[in-house]
């Protein structure tokens, strides 16, 4: 199979886990809207948030190390044990090490729904280690479908737990943690892991190329949360947590469009660490690269341009202030994808001390302008501080990357783009319903001209895929 097939092919497999139950619950949000109070939904988030600090704190980052070592030894069983008996035993010492320190901290923290930290980060080490072993062995399908378990589970038991049995806040927290046990359990019979793992297996000199491959990425993590989630501590501080949850539901639709570029990106790392040594390896990455960016920026593009017609029936109206920061966030995220296109690289090369510096920082910009803004701008300086956070790391990843590899974007495309979203955005905040709907017909003329070649190629290959069938 071709590069370009094989990349195409994962992607679909990865994006199916993920299509409908992200489509579900996108649709679930007029549920959260109405049924729970901003201040509610806005305290829920603050615990997400320090869940997502805590989890690579703690479990350094070795989820990416068994993934990126296993791609090396995917015809290597004897080697493949023993990558996943280290990495597995490494994460039951890293629970132990997380519950010590839970134990000693949870007295001090004033926090409501706290109780919940301890079992969503020891749930999280676990399942981010399940999920990217059978990756690392080539089963993509099998990741896709433990994505959807959780993904779906999580959405029945929210409707469940909010809807029916009113349970509120508590009743996210359920079903979250309730879903990833369940998807934890089907990746462990789905792989047959008890045939990968034995404490016999454990290597210390594996255990030693892994931590110099993952701990680079703990820093990195670290400060992808600066610049994605901090911006909740901050409001919460000066703002209150109702305000947290305005931000949080304005977030809702830039975390749905990562989403999908992070399913893109999964495969497209896959991709670039296998082929990374081939011939034509710059056109290869140029031309992929370019047409992702086409496609995600037009999916952008797209969004802003349907969200003032879309919001009054999605979100109730007591959350009316997210309107305002959804537009910025999305640019944010589009830049957040011009990261991830050029991230792969750093990792296709092991170059993790790349990865964190950049990202380090984007993320001094970030708490930088939030802190200095927030008590003048109010909710926008959280929103502003992260599209400048990505669009700083964006052209410096840019720029830096071609120290490794020549790869050009087309300008003329990037310019036009540049030119349509601005307009776009113009209309999203005049409130303008004539003009909000024929600037919505022009984004999507132009969207379908930028990926027309893109779209006639992935049509010509769903029909031979379907008489193939036949």
């Amino acid at each position: 199979m071709s590069r370009e097939g094989e990349l195409t092919k994962n992607t679909v497999i990865l994006t199916f886990g993920k299509i409908c139950t992200q489509f579900i619950s996108f649709m679930l949000l007029p549920l959260y809207t109405v049924l729970l109070l901003p201040s509610e939904y806005g305290a829920v988030d603050l615990i997400n948030t320090y869940a997502s600090l805590l989890v690579p704190l703690f479990n350094w980052q070795f989820e990416n190390g068994l993934f990126r070592f296993m791609l090396d030894v995917r015809n290597n069983e004897p080697e493949q044990k023993k990558i996943f008996s280290t990495v597995m035993t490494t994460n039951f010492v890293q629970v132990a090490i997380y519950l010590c320190f839970y134990l000693l901290v949870s007295p001090f923290l004033q926090l409501e729904y706290k109780q919940f930290l301890a079992i969503d980060v020891v749930v999280n080490i676990i399942l981010n280690t399940m999920l990217q072993f059978p990756r690392g062995l080539g089963k993509n399908v099998l990741y896709a479908v433990g994505s959807c378990i959780s993904a779906s589970l999580t959405v029945v038991l929210n409707v469940i737990f909010i809807a029916v049995m009113r349970l509120g806040g508590y009743g996210l927290f359920f079903s979250s943690i309730l879903a990833k046990t369940v998807t934890i359990g089907y990746l462990v019979f789905a792989t047959k892991a008890w045939n990968f793992f034995s404490f016999s297996e454990v290597d210390r000199e594996c255990f030693k190329s892994i931590s110099k491959y993952s701990l680079p990425l703990m820093p990195n993590q670290l400060t992808w949360w600066v610049v994605g989630a901090s911006d909740r501590t901050i409001i919460a501080q000066f703002l209150g947590v109702a305000a947290n949850g305005f931000y949080s539901i304005a977030h809702k639709f830039s975390t749905i469009y990562i989403t999908f570029y992070n399913l893109f990106n999964m495969s497209w790392t896959e991709s670039v660490s296998l082929h990374f040594n081939d011939s034509d390896r710059d056109s290869y990455l140029s031309g992929v690269i370019n047409s992702m960016f086409n496609l995600f920026g037009c999916v952008c593009l797209m969004i802003i341009a349907v969200m003032p017609l879309a919001f009054p029936y999605i979100i109730d109206a007591k959350y009316e202030q997210s309107y305002y920061q959804i537009p910025i966030l999305l640019l944010a995220v589009l830049f957040q994808v011009v990261v991830g296109l050029y991230s792969v690289i750093y990792v296709a090369l092991k170059k993790s001390v790349e990865i964190a510096k950049t990202s380090f920082y984007a993320a001094i910009i970030n708490v930088c302008f939030n802190i200095l803004t927030v008590k003048y701008i109010g909710l926008y300086a959280a929103s502003i501080s992260s599209l400048l956070a990505y669009m700083s790391m964006a052209l410096y990843r840019y720029f830096h990357v071609k120290r490794y590899v020549d790869i050009k974007l087309h300008r003329k495309n990037v310019i036009l783009l540049a030119f349509f979203l601005t307009a776009t955005v113009f209309a999203y905040y005049s409130r303008n319903i004539w003009l909000q709907g024929g600037t919505f017909a022009v984004a999507g003329i132009y969207s379908v001209m930028v990926n027309y070649g893109l779209l006639q190629s992935f049509v010509i290959t769903l029909k031979r895929k379907i008489r193939e069938r036949r």
